[in-house]
């Protein structure tokens, strides 16, 4: 059984992509949340405890997030939660949190970001960049109305 989760997190590791043997992109990176909130008694914001997420995502997905995420960058990520249980070197057990990756991205509460579009048609890669006052995308809005048709 598995369930499916969104979460709001940081970057915490670097991310690292390898080629399997069957020439599948796997991209892995660990990721940290933590609840911020105003403490009674003195007025001062302060972390609750960190919950930390070793994130794996596949394919396209893994490619274009290597390409698009470093340590530190806020992120909302779409996927599947397994909770493993695993041994350590000493004898003792604990438990790990992973996702796998179904959709990532930045959380735009924290900065702005721009999307360059990758077509793959057979072996060829067009890469579009969607910039303010494309021609292109303006067409697919209305003109003069502030709602999207």
């Amino acid at each position: 059984m598995s369930d499916q989760v969104t979460i709001r997190a940081i970057v915490g590791t670097d991310p690292q992509l390898s080629v399997t043997s069957k020439g599948v992109s796997v991209l892995k990176f660990r990721v940290a949340t933590h609840e911020r909130k105003r403490d009674q008694e003195s007025g001062q914001w302060v972390d609750g405890p960190t919950n930390w997420y070793s994130i794996s995502a596949f394919r396209g997905l893994a490619e274009n997030t290597m390409e698009s995420l470093v340590q530190g960058d806020h992120v909302m990520i779409f996927g599947k939660l397994q909770i493993r249980e695993f041994e350590r070197a000493d004898g003792t057990k604990g438990n790990s949190a992973d996702i796998e990756a179904y959709s990532i991205g930045h959380d735009l509460r924290f900065g702005i970001s721009s999307f360059t579009r990758v077509r793959t048609d057979m072996a060829e890669v067009d890469r579009k960049v969607h910039q303010e006052g494309s021609t292109e995308s303006d067409a697919s809005w209305p003109k003069g109305t502030d709602q999207a048709a």
